[in-house]
């Protein structure tokens, strides 16, 4: 099981997230960093898990609407890792725009259902307390249609559980999942309580978890 550490970037620093209520997002406290600065907290989540994979999410784009700022771009440039990167993307982005290592996330949150991508593109299938965000069919369908889109990396996002310590509510979603494409890439996020929880996601069928919350509190530690 691959852990890939979360940065959630809003207004220019790392903040925590609680159940998808972004107004309530505020600026990192961990028993890891004394910093909420981007590089300062990429460098640490890093080195505590050993980990060549990094998630950020661009909170102002994916609420606003708007471009991708110059220094959100430039601290994915400099972080010396891959990076999935979640830009609140409403049409397709360009290679010049976000180059490998950069991957980009086409989130159904955003974007809605999936069209025609490239494979290094990963997409998240994002929900509400199981349910898929917005009118967008149900989670199993876009399963579905991402791959048949081309995508090969699929990420299961439940929102209404990121930072909240609950445990997945994914399991049985990713297990059919899992089942219907063996050889998917498949992340799952959300809820992440300890160390029990990562090996229930891998009998699940997950290869890699998203977790931000539970290493700042020390109950991950990579």
């Amino acid at each position: 099981m691959r852990i890939i550490p979360v940065i959630d970037l809003k207004g220019g620093v790392v903040v925590r997230a609680v159940a998808g209520r972004r107004d309530e997002y505020r600026p990192i406290r961990s028993r890891l960093v004394d910093s909420p600065d981007p590089r300062h907290v990429a460098q640490r989540l890093l080195a505590a898990t050993g980990s060549s994979e990094l998630y950020v999410a661009d909170l102002d784009a994916i609420t606003s609407g708007n471009s991708v700022e110059t220094r959100v771009r430039e601290f994915l440039t400099v972080v010396g890792v891959t990076v999935l990167f979640d830009g609140g993307f409403r049409s397709h982005p360009s290679d010049s725009d976000f180059p490998p290592p950069v991957r980009p996330v086409i989130a159904s949150e955003t974007f809605g259902r999936p069209t025609p991508a490239r494979s290094r593109w990963a997409f998240s299938i994002d929900l509400n307390d199981g349910a898929a965000v917005g009118n967008v069919g149900s989670p199993r369908s876009l399963a579905g249609d991402a791959v048949a889109a081309g995508f090969r990396t699929l990420i299961v996002l439940d929102l209404a559980r990121v930072g909240t310590g609950d445990g997945p509510g994914t399991l049985a979603l990713l297990g059919e999942i899992r089942k219907r494409f063996p050889d998917l890439e498949l992340i799952a996020g959300g809820g992440i309580r300890g160390e029990d929880d990562l090996a229930r996601l891998t009998d699940a069928g997950a290869d890699a978890v998203l977790v931000a919350t539970a290493l700042h509190d020390g109950r991950v530690r990579g």
